[in-house]
């Protein structure tokens, strides 16, 4: 045998053992320098891949983006009338949202104070089923003053147990005690009016049911700063997170963005990865996405090789099957362990007036309303415009298609499409006409309890940079435009 051949049969075994061994990670090729070989591709043209390619960009390296939707972004989607009306992102805090505030600051997009808890908003509870609505009841003294002295106890917790792992990746590890249930750590720690009072701020805001979800993310989303605005001690920030990105793209970034692609293989066998994809034109638009209209497309197939790739997804089975991902075993092992909420964002033009809201009913305080695709809040954003932004919640780890949770939209909303202060108003009939825009989102990438308990993170962790793969997307660290942000700088300055 040749030493040549003895060379290449050892770095095959080298790679192979890479992505098994304890505390692997990325590693470089040691002839290839920025701008020699192949671009960085990246899968995903959010906020994590427009970092991410930034990020690069300011080392050397080449990139090009692909991305299946028509406009860059992500999940930071909005409609345009005369105002935007977001389908995604829409609120920061100036004091935690740091690496956010960033990009805001390098373009001219206004942004405004917000309450999340109301304010002057007129809020109503509605029952999906009936139709039937009545404002919100306020909280008893008794409850209002139990929170304000379970704030400080929460902060205090926060600060103890969780800041000091909050890093991207949770590279500091998991301890046992964040593994549970929000709602049993809330237990656990004798809270009684905050896990009542941040129920529907979770689950409306697409981040699942607190009796379910591990109370890791909850401390990750629910910063000291941010339960003061969800309690209404203090105000966020409302922007526009699309016009945003659209701005901060065409400021800082030169190289390729593929908009309308479709991605049909990822192969890591050889020396680089090859991304198949492909170029889709013809398309039409009903009610705000994309569909394919099958009598008037063309589509141009491509392969692109990449030096490596970084997926800046949801890694979920679902995504990685869509785009024909070559899984190595330990991916296999992982990746069905993800799990994503079914979560959906409308901009429908109804007759709910200004200064007034929707939020759906429940059994009882503590527990979400039902997660079954209908929408669970209604929001009225402007004062110069007839569209409403809604959120739909839809059963967890189930399929649930698009056009089923499309006829719950229209379904509940012609029960509730009036004025819910005149108790006599009729509700109007919803149509497509007035679906402005409808998408379903892979929302809130998390691992479970038991996940978490068997080392998840420290699996996920080991996985970046084999088969010159790398991870990046909320389950870095949490939804947020924030940690995606933060997962892309993480893994650039780690790994490359």
């Amino acid at each position: 045998m040749s030493r040549a051949s003895i060379i290449s049969i050892s770095l095959a075994w080298y790679i192979a053992l890479s992505c098994w061994l304890p505390g692997a990670s990325a590693w470089s090729w040691p002839w290839s320098k920025p701008g020699r070989e192949p671009p960085v591709c990246i899968i995903g043209a959010g906020p994590s891949g427009l970092t991410a390619a930034y990020n690069l960009q300011l080392k050397g390296y080449q990139t090009v983006i692909f991305d299946k939707q028509a406009e860059i972004g992500g999940k930071c989607q909005a409609y345009y009338d005369n105002v935007f009306h977001p389908l995604g992102a829409a609120f920061f805090s100036n004091l935690t949202y740091t690496e956010t505030l960033k990009v805001i600051n390098n373009v001219s997009v206004p942004a405004s104070e917000f309450s999340l808890a109301g304010g002057s908003r007129t809020q109503f509870v509605f029952n999906a089923t009936t139709g039937a609505t009545a404002p919100v009841a306020a909280s008893s003294l008794a409850f209002q003053q139990l929170l304000a002295a379970e704030v400080p106890k929460y902060n205090l917790l926060w600060s103890q147990q969780f800041a000091n792992i909050s890093v991207a990746g949770y590279k500091k590890g998991v301890p046992a005690n964040l593994t549970v249930p929000a709602a049993e750590w809330f237990r656990n720690n004798g809270f009684v009016a905050l896990p009542i009072a941040l129920t529907n701020p979770e689950a409306l805001y697409g981040y699942g049911d607190i009796r379910r979800v591990p109370i890791l993310y909850i401390l990750q989303y629910i910063t000291p700063d941010i339960l003061l605005g969800f309690i209404g001690a203090r105000n966020v920030y409302y922007t526009d997170f699309h016009a945003i990105w659209l701005q901060w793209t065409q400021k800082f970034l030169t190289n390729p963005i593929h908009t309308s692609t479709n991605i049909t293989s990822i192969t890591r066998t050889g020396k680089t990865p090859i991304i198949t994809w492909k170029k889709q034109e013809g398309f039409y638009k009903r009610n705000g996405w994309k569909k394919h209209n099958k009598h008037h497309h063309h589509e141009k197939r491509v392969k692109q090789k990449c030096s490596s790739i970084i997926m800046a997804f949801p890694p979920t089975t679902e995504n990685l099957d869509a785009a024909g991902l070559d899984y190595t075993p330990a991916e296999r092992s992982l990746f069905p362990q993800v799990g994503v909420e079914n979560y959906y964002s409308s901009a429908v033009r109804l007759q709910v007036p200004y200064g007034n809201s929707y939020i759906a009913s429940s059994v009882a305080p503590g527990i979400p309303p039902p997660a079954l695709g209908e929408p669970v809040a209604l929001l009225v954003l402007s004062n110069v415009s007839n569209i409403s932004t809604t959120w739909s919640w839809g059963p967890y780890r189930e399929y649930q298609s698009i056009d089923t949770a499309y006829s719950l939209l229209k379904e509940t909303l012609s029960r509730i499409n009036r004025d819910p202060r005149d108790v006599n108003s009729t509700s109007v009939e919803a149509l497509d006409s007035d679906v402005k825009a409808f998408r379903k989102w892979d929302y809130f990438p998390h691992f479970e309890t038991q996940a978490l308990r068997d080392g998840a993170y420290e699996r996920f962790n080991e996985l970046q940079g084999c088969e010159k793969t790398y991870w990046v997307s909320g389950l870095n660290g949490m939804e947020t435009v924030e940690w995606a942000i933060r997962a892309a700088q993480d893994v650039v300055a780690s790994y490359f």
